[in-house]
């Protein structure tokens, strides 16, 4: 009976916790995805400086960011493979790009990229100048 009742206690408590957990786990892959990008921005502009310019493209499907400095690939980031997180464009465009010049700063109108994997969102916004903010 006490056996019972312990496996009775533990279902319910595991039954609470499991959507939570669910949705942390969800919550954090959203997160690591949306700084991975916001990485690759920061070490675009840092590129720029460098090599004279950089690009950082992102792609909605499959969801992914790469850059290239100086027209040689750096580095790729595949959000949607590696992580499942979906990812979303401003103005529903399938791809932007994100120009940085020889002093680092960005030469494209502003763009919020969004990411959301389950019930979990977030977004980063890219100035027209090529800084990052979160959201």
């Amino acid at each position: 009976m006490e056996l019972c009742a312990t496996l009775l206690i533990l279902a319910v408590g595991v039954s609470f916790v499991a959507p939570r957990a669910r949705h942390l786990q969800d919550r954090m892959a959203v997160v690591a995805a949306r700084e991975a990008v916001a990485g690759l921005v920061a070490q675009a502009r840092a590129e720029a400086l460098a090599r004279g310019s950089a690009v950082v493209v992102v792609e909605t499907s499959p969801g992914s960011a790469s850059l290239e400095a100086a027209g040689l690939p750096v580095r790729r980031i595949p959000v949607q493979a590696d992580l499942g997180v979906e990812v979303a464009l401003s103005r529903g465009r399938s791809a932007a790009e994100l120009r940085y010049n020889a002093l680092g700063l960005g030469q494209v109108a502003s763009e919020t990229v969004s990411f959301r994997r389950g019930g979990a969102e977030a977004a980063l916004v890219v100035s027209g100048y090529g800084r990052v903010r979160r959201r």
